[in-house]
């Protein structure tokens, strides 16, 4: 008698009738039906898109215990066929190629296991039930050679991820060759695309060419790993080696994309020389940017700079001036000129904040305006002076000053920037006789950074006002504190 798998065994030691194994199947697509509406009603489904990656990243980043949720997430969507792929870039993003590659590989693991184990527990023995006689043909995909076929299928992810987690259950394939294909199988395209994350990304805004060649580059890559064995076995590895060789100039071109400059300081001046010729008094010409050719490059000078090689005050001019120019950007890409607050907005509802739009490229990495101020700038440098810097593209904003920060004068401009907006008086003043201060919402909205308190912002106050009874009433902090009108209206200059 010939041995069958042990797998088919144990599916087939009680096979269900006709009618039970069509309802455990109907049970088994239920519950992925009741998971898909659960996720769209509860916003999952909208979560998990590439839109709105850019806000759970910024999250995940400033949550110290982010590794194990992301992981256990991973695995819960995975186990009922949801999305991953977002997941996956969300992974590079978050915790860079070396960590991401981890998680996202342990995450991708779980969840195929589990999504394995529930079709096989539903599904396994009423597939068989139902094919009868012809349920020998699973024995091809379930036996003893179902290890080399599904780690070829992981390898090179013609199978959708899902389809064949799901798939593999309900063949009756034996666990243990499951989860060893899987978990070896899925190293490589892991790695890649966690390492293609911040490409992917890019591709939201301007930089698709790029993004979808490094795309192709990966697709390549695991296409030529995949069948490398056999293409060995059959032209020898001399011929496999000089095909490898004939990949170098890609990956060369691939290499040239994502290349930064590690220079110890950045040459701002073409944005300063932009900003002394389009902006007065803080208002801004965005359509004399929009035509500079100068601006487009500084922004690729952005993204090639390496901040992290920057000196600490190099590096805090650097993410200001980022934040300013992308600023100016995100009002061009949108072609708005009421306000900042009309982008993303439809029928009087904002749908997403126009400063989680992922449109900052800067040392390499793509970004939204929320990251770089409050995951970059204000954890690292926690300088409460930078409120006058960042420029929001709103009246209310303190002006945009008409240079750029540079290392070596980043504290002198701070410091000038908040005698200039602290002497805005329609923004900022102290009635003495009332002893009330009527100040900038800003500085309540970041009152943390002022030391929590009303009486620190006064502190701060009294380091820019001049010598006189309202800089004395600011420093004893003994003042009722009453906000200015913000004005969202766009700061922009009219024609000349």
């Amino acid at each position: 008698m010939t041995e069958r798998p042990t797998s088919e065994l144990s599916l087939s030691a009680n096979p269900p009738s006709r009618s039970a194994a069509i309802g455990r199947l109907l049970l088994l697509v239920a519950l992925l039906l009741g998971a898909w509406l659960l996720a769209r009603q509860f916003g999952l489904l909208d979560a998990l898109q590439f839109d709105r990656a850019g806000e759970w990243i910024r999250i995940a980043r400033a949550t110290s215990w982010a590794a194990p949720a992301f992981v256990l997430v991973y695995a819960l969507v995975s186990t009922l066929g949801l999305p991953a792929t977002p997941l996956t870039l969300a992974g590079g993003a978050i915790f860079g190629v070396g960590l991401g590659t981890g998680l996202n590989w342990l995450g991708a693991t779980l969840g195929a296991t589990g999504a394995f184990f529930v079709a096989r527990l539903l599904g396994g023995n009423a597939v068989r039930a139902l094919l009868g006689s012809r349920a020998e043909a699973l024995d091809a995909i379930a036996g003893d050679g179902a290890f080399s076929s599904l780690i070829r299928l992981r390898l090179l992810p013609v199978v959708p991820f899902n389809a064949l987690n799901f798939g593999a259950g309900l063949a009756g394939v034996r666990p243990g060759a499951y989860v060893a294909a899987t978990a070896l199988g899925i190293i490589p395209g892991t790695f890649v695309y966690t390492y293609f994350a911040d490409a992917l990304l890019a591709g939201v805004d301007g930089a698709r060419e790029a993004a979808f060649l490094r795309v192709a580059i990966a697709g390549a890559l695991l296409v030529a790993l995949s069948f490398a064995p056999a293409l060995a076995r059959k032209a020898g590895w001399i011929t496999v080696l000089i095909g490898a060789l004939a990949l170098m100039p890609f990956v060369r071109a691939e290499a040239q994309l994502s290349s930064t400059t590690n220079n110890t300081s950045v040459d701002h001046s073409a944005f300063s020389a932009m900003l002394r010729e389009y902006v007065t008094d803080g208002m801004v010409d965005y359509d004399a940017f929009q035509r500079d050719p100068r601006f487009a490059a500084y922004l690729t000078l952005l993204d090639r700079t390496m901040p992290t090689a920057l000196p600490v005050k190099e590096r805090l001019a650097f993410w200001i001036n980022v934040y300013n120019a992308y600023t100016i950007a995100l009002l061009n890409s949108r072609k708005e000129r009421g306000s900042i607050r009309n982008i993303n907005k439809r029928f009087g509802i904002t749908f997403k904040s126009p400063w989680a739009e992922p449109i900052v490229k800067a040392g390499g990495r793509v970004l939204t305006l929320d990251d770089v101020e409050h995951v970059i700038i204000r954890p690292e440098f926690q300088d409460p002076r930078i409120h006058v810097a960042l420029v929001c593209a709103a009246k209310g904003c303190p002006p945009l000053r008409q240079e750029a920060f540079t290392g070596d004068r980043v504290d002198a401009q701070l410091d000038d920037q908040a005698r200039g907006f602290l002497a805005q008086r329609s923004k900022n003043r102290v009635d003495v006789a009332t002893r009330t201060v009527y100040g900038s919402p800003i500085f309540t909205w970041y009152r943390e950074d002022f030391g929590g308190t009303l009486a620190g912002v006064g502190a701060f106050w009294a380091r820019y006002l001049p010598d006189g009874p309202a800089k004395v009433l600011v420093q004893s902090g003994a003042f009722t504190w009453k906000d200015t009108d913000y004005d969202w209206l766009l700061n922009l200059r009219a024609p000349r």
